[in-house]
C-alpha cells in the first residue's frame, strides 16, 4: 500500500502530536524535552539537495514508542531537511503494516523515509538494534526490583492489575531517566541508516534498520 503526498499531507505536526496525546503525555514530554540534535546530524540533513519526507506511525502507549518517537520528531523539527507527518498507527494499521514483514504485523513505531517523488528512502522500526543491550538490561533491573520487593512483601510484588501497573511505571521511569543517552543512540542509528539509503540505487531501497525478529521457521 503506497502513501501517497495527499495522504502524507494529512499528518500532524509535532506540536499538533503532543497537544492530542493521551497516554503517557508527561513522560513523552520529558523525553522529547531531554532530547538533543547533533550537530553532525543536524548538518547532514540541513546539506541535502532537496528535503526528505518522514512519516511517523506511532502510538502514545508503546513504550518504544516513548523511547524512539519524541528525539527524531526533534530532529525533524530542527532542520528543514526533513519534513515530518506524524501518524497515530491505531488509526491506519493497514498502512502501517504495509511497511512491515507480515510476521512482523503489529510492530511499532515505524518510521518510513521518502524522497519528494514519495519512493522509500529507509524504514526504521521500532528502535536502534544497538540500543536492545540497555533495554534487555531494564528488564533485569526491573525484574531484580521486584524480586526484592518479593522478599520484603511490599506492593511491587502483588500479583493482578496493581503489580503490573506499577512495574510499567517503573519500565516508563527508566526510560524517562535515560531518554538523552538513549535518544542520542536511535537518532545517531537513524541518520546513519537515512545515508545508507540515499547511497542505494534506486531498484534496492529501501534501506530497512532498527531492530530485527527472524522469521518464524517452517
Amino acid at each position: 500500500m503506497a502513501l501517497t503526498v495527499k495522504e502524507f499531507n494529512q499528518g500532524m505536526t509535532t506540536q499538533e502530536y503532543l497537544d492530542q496525546i493521551r497516554v503517557n503525555k508527561e513522560a513523552i514530554l520529558a523525553v522529547f524535552n531531554a532530547g538533543e540534535v547533533s550537530a553532525e546530524d543536524k548538518e547532514f540533513f540541513d546539506s541535502l539537495h532537496e528535503p526528505l519526507r518522514l512519516a511517523v506511525f506511532t502510538a502514545d502507549w508503546c513504550g518504544d514508542a516513548v523511547t524512539s518517537a519524541p528525539p527524531l520528531l526533534r530532529l525533524a523539527d530542527a532542520t528543514e531537511g526533513l519534513e515530518l507527518s506524524i501518524f497515530n498507527r491505531d488509526e491506519v494499521m493497514e498502512l502501517t503494516n504495509s511497511f512491515l514483514p507480515v510476521h512482523r504485523h503489529g510492530t511499532l513505531p515505524v518510521f518510513v523515509v521518502f524522497d519528494q517523488q514519495m519512493r522509500e528512502v529507509s524504514r526504521f522500526i521500532e528502535t536502534a538494534k544497538e540500543l536492545v543491550p540497555a533495554l534487555g538490561r531494564m528488564q533485569e533491573e526491573i525484574a531484580k526490583a521486584k524480586e526484592a520487593a518479593s522478599t520484603r512483601g511490599d506492593s511491587l510484588a502483588e500479583e493482578g492489575a496493581a503489580s503490573q501497573t506499577a512495574i510499567r511505571g517503573r519500565r516508563m521511569a527508566y526510560r524517562v531517566a535515560h531518554a538523552h543517552e538513549w535518544g542520542q543512540v536511535v537518532t545517531r542509528a537513524f541518520t546513519a541508516l537515512v545515508r545508507t539509503g540515499l547511497a542505494l540505487p534506486p531498484e534496492r531501497r529501501p534501506a530497512e534498520g532498527g531492530t530485527e525478529w527472524p522469521p518464524p521457521q517452517g
